[in-house]
């Protein structure tokens, strides 16, 4: 077991914020000029013939860059172009016990920017003309990165004080823990190795900067302590809206840590661990430390210049490409490379003919691959395909499971569990499918 150091250094704030924001007469025209950039953007590529994929689809919202993602639960999902948060608009004729707007932030700009900042940014500038100024938060995960290895725990060291909080998941090495998950949705706790969730992310760097800037020494272990908390843990409190999470975060942080201690188990006998009588065991000082310690105030005052995150959400456009195009010849200028009129109409020509020859290449093989009709069903979003049998079919979409990080699995094992649940109920068959595969993906890791 560790020791704890004097003025052990940690990072308190929110990893993970998802709330719903509430609409204005003004939503409908909003959405529907989504809509019409969408299958505008969608006809240039078919016009052209040329093979297009959701990510390179973008639309402009207030002068703000937006790719398109995906269509799931209702919504029409986009991310901006820094990845900074992610934002779901619906028809507000559907589905109208939800709200028309969900608001996803992401950690890259959680961890750039700041929460403060990208909030005021989504809500007070992206959304302005389309909000009423309600927003009911959906989830948040509060977190507390600290330079301790709590490598040396085990499911046996959790006491909770609710039968809902006993499902506890072990992911990790006969000598060293990387990851423990302590009940379930909607209230979880996660404790895992930070830097070896890390080593395969493409946040790596990110992360690390982050760390050093907030006094994190990124030589000693890093582990993450993260409660995982949704709409129906939080409306115990009386905590409904963004508001009220962000100025009782302290409070909820402190709460959960109460609520599943680490303890010390030379303070039980082996009876009661046993009988699962742990409540009386005493909790271990480095827990009590990090609830005491706790504060997020320092992570909610950062900001940053909202001026700036503007500047960097403007579409890619002729402009742009103009000006861009104007510094290159000033760079070749400046290098003594002579350019000339001929010199560029003959790469252009050149680009152009291997771009038409690629159209081609692309147009024969989907002709010659393609085995079936895509078929469009009025008032039903999903795509079909029309066999050469006759057979009507729906795509199965598949997930490469085994890509995943453990904390990414679980998260999509969570996700397939709620569709089986409350989805629809046709496509519950390939949601058990998808969730078997999962399963067996996180057993096999777990015997490793």
């Amino acid at each position: 077991m560790n020791i704890l150091k004097e003025n052990t250094a940690m990072i308190c704030g929110i990893d993970t914020l998802y709330y719903f924001v509430e609409t204005n007469e003004n939503y409908d025209d909003m959405f529907l000029d989504i809509l019409d950039q969408i299958e505008d953007k969608k006809a240039r590529f078919e016009a052209q013939e040329m093979e297009y994929k959701n990510s390179d689809i973008f639309i402009e919202l207030k002068n703000i860059s937006l790719q398109f993602l995906n269509q799931a639960e209702g919504f029409y999902w986009f991310k901006d172009i820094n990845e900074f948060f992610r934002v779901g608009f619906k028809d507000e004729t559907k589905n109208k016990e939800l709200h028309n707007i969900r608001v996803q932030l992401q950690g890259i700009g959680i961890y750039t920017i700041g929460s403060k900042t990208l909030v005021e940014f989504i809500n007070d500038n992206l959304l302005k003309e389309i909000k009423t100024g309600f927003y009911s938060i959906t989830r948040a995960d509060i977190n507390c990165f600290i330079n301790y290895d709590f490598g040396f725990v085990d499911k046996n060291m959790f006491a909770t004080r609710k039968k809902k909080y006993v499902s506890i998941t072990e992911i990790g090495s006969a000598k060293n823990i990387q990851t423990i998950y302590v009940g379930k949705a909607p209230f979880m706790l996660r404790l895992y190795d930070k830097k070896l969730e890390l080593e395969k992310s493409n946040k790596k760097e990110m992360m690390k900067e982050y760390f050093l800037n907030n006094g994190l020494d990124i030589k000693e272990p890093i582990f993450n302590i993260e409660f995982e908390m949704h709409r129906a843990h939080l409306k115990a409190y009386k905590i409904t809206t963004l508001e009220d999470l962000l100025s009782n975060a302290n409070n909820l942080f402190k709460k959960a840590m109460s609520d599943i201690r680490l303890i010390d188990l030379n303070t039980v006998t082996q009876k009661d661990i046993k009988n699962n009588s742990k409540s009386r065991a005493k909790t271990l000082f480095m827990w009590d430390y990090v609830k005491d310690n706790f504060n997020i105030d320092t992570f909610l005052q950062s900001e940053f210049s909202i001026q700036r995150l503007k500047r960097r959400s403007t579409i890619y456009d002729e402009d742009r490409f103009i000006e861009e195009f104007n510094k290159l010849i000033k760079k070749a200028l400046m290098y003594r490379i002579f350019i000339s009129p001929e010199f560029l109409s003959a790469i252009t020509q050149n680009y152009m003919d291997e771009a038409q020859k690629q159209k081609e290449i692309y147009k024969k093989a989907r002709e010659d691959k393609r085995g079936y009709i895509p078929v469009t069903i009025k008032g039903d979003n999903r795509k079909y395909r029309l066999l050469k049998s006759g057979e009507v079919i729906t795509p199965v979409n598949v997930i490469s499971f085994k890509e995943l990080s453990n904390f990414e699995l679980e998260k999509q094992i969570e996700t397939l569990e709620r569709e089986l649940d409350f989805g629809e109920e046709e496509k519950r068959t390939d949601t058990a499918r998808k969730l078997e595969v999962a399963y067996e993906e996180k057993m096999g890791r777990m015997k490793r």
